[in-house]
């Protein structure tokens, strides 16, 4: 069952325009990480830059595999696309908001270094309560206007 959606899914000040929101419930898919990856390939397609959607990709990838690694269920990928902004969102059943937080890992550590990663490439990133009682992992990406885009 997909949460419902966060109260927090305004459309940004920075927009001119509603956004377009797209939603994927990853709890019913038997690999949400590539469902998740080839979603946010498909809805950014042609609205800007390969660069920038290889990021919005690597950190969805990394915020979805933390959520099955670290929570106890997987909710949905909320995707939020104006003209120049995304937002994205993992919902999960994990209520723990402030257990979301970068860690610092040795060069053998195996594991710890996803919110780097997403540290590094999303504008602003964070993790908010959902109403569920979950929390959504929240990351937001400036996005290059394409010159040749038909949006």
């Amino acid at each position: 069952m997909v949460p419902p959606l966060p109260a927090a899914l305004k459309p940004s000040s920075r927009l001119n325009h509603a956004p377009e929101q797209h939603c994927l419930d990853l709890s019913a898919s038997e690999w949400p990480t590539r469902a998740a990856r080839s979603q946010v390939r498909t809805v950014l397609k042609g609205r800007t830059d390969a660069a920038t959607v290889d990021d919005v990709v690597l950190v969805v990838d990394e915020l979805v595999a933390n959520a099955l690694r670290h929570t106890p269920g997987i909710g949905a990928l909320l995707l939020e696309v104006g003209k120049d902004q995304a937002t994205v969102r993992v919902l999960d059943a994990g209520a723990n908001c402030a257990a979301v937080a970068v860690k610092s890992a040795e060069k053998s550590d195996e594991n710890g270094r996803g919110l780097s990663i997403v540290e590094r490439l999303a504008e602003e990133w964070f993790a908010e309560p959902t109403e569920a009682g979950g929390k959504a992992v929240v990351a937001v990406f400036a996005l290059a206007l394409q010159e040749n885009s038909s949006r």
